[in-house]
């Protein structure tokens, strides 16, 4: 991604963690575990691991030369290879005997695998907190506006009454259930790797189990039953979370842009200097970070088919499926980073005009309380003869351009059942939001901790 774009796009802190230099910080941390692993079990000199760990704590990524490393992975087919001889040399140039241990065992896919499931654990725990505080927001919203009036629409046309408390509630909800996601995926995804060549560990002969269980805890993830190389559901349960989140937010970018059409103007994005104009139109207000949370909903689907397509892989290792994995997951996680930023942004800083929002619930002078009409209409003569009779009486007063309730009001099966201060009651758009406070309720309790 060019810088230029980044702030657009991406959330820092996690780009951070997907950066070139952190990838090897990650890999040597991988690398220093596993020799301090195969020390706790006496694979390996406990002498050895502690020269491996000191480098790497001295010396960290000064240890490698990026340059001769990005030449030496496009020859080796991946960067494990090259970091580890550099990284052999580095401890080598302080203890020779030291060297000989360095990556004992393993294999390249161990170090790679290991160090992106470090870098996901990290880059989960910024996004959790994320869907923290937009969940925490958008729960301030539904109780905020929980008796804000607006219309809820549906293909976007004019339906029936909602509340924005209502709107705020279902996209707490979502955040909600993300987070609920992350939870139970965390023991699964979070799984250290080491199986060596093949997945036997046979290289280190009857040890191999001990190790892994070792590593593991000096990584502090989990211990998987058996090597998974060519087995990726880990890495697409990764990906696949990241992907529901970006398209929650992008589903609540829809509705706030749509929202902010100069015809309809019931919220806003936040202001602030030099955003939201446009280069040619001064009076321009425009949606920016919908813009950038729904161009990450349209990317992150295409990326997800690589990874769809990456779990084909062939034997105990595979050829190229593998490789893809590297170029869309820190792609996916960044998206779905930028979009959470984004989206807490503006919710937070979410302008509310109410007064529009009653002047489009009145635009349709009445029809949108046609069903209520009928509804009630029905209790007395049939939903059928209720239907009938309620459409024939849109289509008068969209004809004559009258309220709704006027020509309700003429009809003598209407006044046979109910006064002028009946219909003005049914009519009234508050008096038929369904169960929606006990909606929203329920997601006020349970932000709360409280049983649903």
């Amino acid at each position: 991604m060019s810088q230029l774009f980044a702030s657009l796009f991406y959330q820092a802190d996690v780009t951070q963690i997907f950066s070139d230099q952190a990838l090897i910080q990650y890999m040597i941390k991988a690398e220093v575990a596993l020799a301090q692993a195969e020390a706790d079990v006496g694979v390996i000199p406990q002498s050895a691991a502690s020269i491996i760990a000191q480098v790497a704590e001295e010396q960290g990524i000064h240890a490698i030369d990026f340059e001769s490393l990005a030449t030496a992975t496009a020859l080796a087919g991946n960067i494990a290879i090259p970091f580890v001889k550099q990284f052999t040399a580095a401890v080598k140039n302080v203890d020779e005997e030291a060297s000989r241990y360095v990556h004992w065992g393993a294999t390249s896919q161990d170090i790679i695998d290991t160090a992106t499931i470090l870098q996901a654990k990290d880059a989960l725990s910024i996004i959790q907190i994320q869907l923290q505080s937009a969940h925490d927001v958008a729960v301030h919203l539904a109780e905020q506006y929980r008796d804000q009036v607006m219309i809820g629409r549906t293909w976007l046309q004019q339906g029936l009454p909602i509340t924005l408390g209502h709107k705020a509630a279902r996209w707490a909800s979502s955040f909600q259930r993300d987070l609920e996601r992350l939870e139970q995926i965390k023991s699964r995804v979070l799984t250290v790797q080491l199986g060596g060549a093949v997945g036997s560990l046979a290289s280190i002969l009857d040890q191999g189990s001990a190790v892994v269980e070792a590593y593991a805890q000096r990584l502090d993830l989990s211990k998987p039953d058996c090597t998974w190389h060519g087995e990726r559901d880990r890495i697409l349960d990764i990906a696949h979370f990241l992907a529901v989140v970006t398209g929650n937010t992008g589903k609540m970018a829809r509705d706030w842009s749509l929202m902010m059409q100069t015809e309809i103007a019931e919220v806003f994005e936040p202001t602030a200097k030099g955003r939201g104009g446009s280069s040619t139109m001064p009076h321009k207000r425009n949606p920016v970070a919908a813009a950038s949370i729904l161009a990450a909903a349209n990317r992150v689907p295409a990326l997800m088919s690589s990874m769809y397509q990456s779990m084909v892989q062939e034997h105990e290792r595979s050829l190229g499926a593998w490789h893809a994995e590297w170029l869309a997951l820190p792609e996916i996680f960044q998206l779905c980073a930028g979009a959470l930023q984004r989206t807490h942004e503006v919710l937070q800083g979410l302008e509310v005009n109410s007064e529009n929002m009653q002047r489009n619930i009145e635009c349709t002078q009445g029809l949108i309380m046609a069903e209520a009409v009928m509804m009630a209409l029905a209790l007395k003569m049939g939903r059928l003869n209720a239907h009938h009779l309620v459409e024939a009486a849109c289509k008068k007063a969209v004809a004559e351009q009258r309220h709704l309730q006027d020509v309700v009001a003429e009809i003598a099966e209407v006044q046979q059942y109910f006064n002028v201060e009946q219909l003005q009651q049914i009519f009234k758009p508050e008096s038929y939001l369904g169960n929606i406070q006990d909606q929203i309720e329920a997601v006020l309790k349970h932000a709360k901790g409280e049983a649903k």
